[in-house]
Parts: C-alpha cells; structure tokens; sequence
C-alpha cells in the first residue's frame, strides 16, 4: 500500500511542476525534430555542395542540430541518479546542515 501512496504523491509533485507524459512526449517529438533537420542539412549539403566544397557552413551546422538532442538526453539519463527524488529530502538535508 505505501507504494502507491508515494506514487500518487510523486504523480501530484510532477503534476505541479508541469512534467507530465505529453510533456515528455512533446520533448521527444521536437529533439526527433531537430535530428533530422540536421541530418536533412548534412545531406542536402552532400548531394548540392560537396562536389565543389562550396557552403562549408552548413557542415558544422548540420552536426550541430543532428548530435545536440542526443548529447543532451544523454546527459539528462546520466544525471538522474543524482537528482532527489523529493523536497522534502532537501529540505531535511538543509536543516541538519545549519
């Protein structure tokens, strides 16, 4: 039984800050977006352009938007273990400190 409760209470904490699954899918959507956009670029910029080595701008530009989404959810996953899960741990945390 206590799981759920704290589940329930998880669910209620998410639900205030915003961070819900259509949000999560609204994120995922965009970076997969983003992706391939950039991938889009690094190839239009091989098909029009590579031949002649003209418009180098779009190369780094291409790779920028095609591996940031990654790096960043990346990041976010490699993070999560060190993000606590409530506030009301901080917030007893903080008080043994002072």
């Amino acid at each position: 039984m206590e799981t759920q409760v704290v589940g329930n209470e998880e669910c209620e904490y998410k639900e205030k800050q915003g961070t819900t699954k259509p949000y999560y899918f609204m994120v995922f959507i965009s970076s997969l977006l983003i992706s391939i956009i950039g991938g889009s670029l690094l190839g239009w910029w091989l098909h029009k352009y590579h031949p002649t080595n003209r418009q180098l701008w779009m190369v780094p530009f291409g790779l920028i938007f095609l591996f940031t989404p990654a790096i960043v959810c990346l990041s976010l996953v490699l993070s999560g273990p060190s993000i606590p899960k409530n506030e009301e741990h901080d917030v007893l945390n903080m008080n043994q400190l002072t």
